[in-house]
């Protein structure tokens, strides 16, 4: 028996072709796994608002953290906003490459508005400083990039 090829024949074999692409696409798309960057990303889109009153009080500043990076250390200037002692807050090392490279501590500033941070600890690359503070019950948020030599 042979099969005369004509267009009837090429139009199914053409629309036989694209059914069987089209679920070789949906069986790769249904094998996708998302990963989302943060678990809880629903709590903090629900607190995403106070996050942009952070940073729109940080725009409002005069001056804002000054950052002095050298080889070992980081150096955080504050902007003297009253009392040294009222000055708290959460400083978060964020690396881009991997989480184990994170890195979170206290604020605590010096009578000068001053905080040294030793950075012997954290390896070599890229890193962003996010930092969340607050002084004179008003909150605030500053990030920076730096990159450890």
């Amino acid at each position: 028996m042979k099969i005369k090829f004509n267009w009837g024949t090429g139009v199914v074999l053409a629309l036989l072709v694209m059914v069987a692409g089209m679920s070789f696409l949906v069986s790769i798309a249904v094998r996708q796994d998302f990963d989302l960057v943060d678990k809880d990303y629903y709590q903090k889109s629900i607190i995403y608002q106070q996050h942009i009153e952070k940073v729109e009080n940080t725009a409002k500043l005069d001056v804002k953290i000054v950052f002095g990076l050298s080889a070992d250390t980081l150096k955080l200037t504050f902007p003297g906003l009253g009392d040294y002692q009222n000055v708290t807050g959460k400083i978060h090392f964020y690396s881009p490459v991997e989480a184990r490279r994170d890195y979170n501590l206290e604020v605590k500033t010096d009578t000068a508005f001053l905080q040294i941070i030793d950075l012997k600890n954290l390896e070599k690359g890229r890193y962003q400083v996010k930092i969340d503070w607050t002084a004179n019950k008003v909150s605030y948020f500053q990030e920076e990039e730096i990159v450890m030599p």
